[in-house]
């Protein structure tokens, strides 16, 4: 009788398991009710910009110059476009910026970081085209020569 009892238990619980499986995974939606359709993930497309130096000045000598191969990384086409039709301005704010950040960082707090440097490049050229023109700036390669 216990063998009995403890199967039903069992049984049970399996038939509870798969009615709740199927009522929450399995079940087709009802009529007018939303169907959720999943976004499929940007296509991203890229562009990279041409060698970049930056010249670290110091008591008006050149002491290191940093080279750079940077890429900008576009969500959507049509974006892409519209910066590519105004690459001078986007080679422009990525000068400018990079000048004023690595002379500040590198004589007053001697160093920088990757990661920080694209942050600061995706906003100055945000604040240039517009937020959410570009996803994301990469910088590739940095060398510095002394």
């Amino acid at each position: 009788m216990k063998k009995l009892v403890v199967l039903l238990v069992v049984l049970l619980l399996l038939g509870g398991g798969a009615a709740a499986a199927w009522w929450y995974f399995l079940r087709p939606p009802e009529d007018g009710a939303p169907v959720v359709e999943e976004v499929p993930p940007p296509v991203l497309t890229q562009i990279d910009l041409p060698l970049t130096s930056i010249s670290i000045v110091r008591n008006n000598k050149s002491t290191q110059r940093i080279d750079f191969l940077i890429t900008i990384v576009f969500d959507d086409p049509e974006k892409q476009k519209l910066v590519e039709e105004r690459m001078p301005r986007l080679f422009d704010a990525v000068n400018t910026e990079l000048h004023g950040i690595l002379p500040r960082k590198m004589v007053e707090q001697g160093g920088f970081e990757r990661t920080y440097l694209e942050e600061r490049l995706t906003r100055a050229v945000a604040a240039r085209f517009g937020a959410g023109t570009v996803y994301k700036i990469y910088i590739k390669d940095m060398q510095v020569y002394k």
